[in-house]
């Protein structure tokens, strides 16, 4: 039985800003959002399954905006996403090296 997450993905983070993200209501301001991308080592699906990392490349996950005075570019990290196709951050954390 897989995870209730999405995507387990390992890499060095390639770029790390913060990002205005423009809300779809009118009246309610722009909100900010770090904005990643990896270079990725490994990636798995929920069911644990390989997923090739060229198909992951030069794609931007999203997370909260504090992420951003904690994480620098060159750190290895292990992102979890929220969905199984989403680029959302669920959990973020310092991936040992391997």
């Amino acid at each position: 039985m897989g995870r209730e997450e999405g995507m387990q993905i390992v890499g060095t983070i390639r770029s790390l800003e913060l990002h205005a993200l423009a809300s779809k209501f009118h009246g309610v301001p722009a909100r900010q959002v770090a904005k990643l991308t990896l270079d990725i080592e490994r990636a798995v699906d929920e069911n644990d399954h390989e997923i090739n990392a060229e198909n992951l490349a030069g794609l931007h996950f999203q997370g909260p905006a504090e992420l951003v005075p904690i994480y620098a570019v060159g750190e290895r990290v292990m992102i979890t996403t929220t969905t199984p196709s989403g680029m959302h951050i669920a959990t973020i954390k310092h991936a040992p090296l391997s």
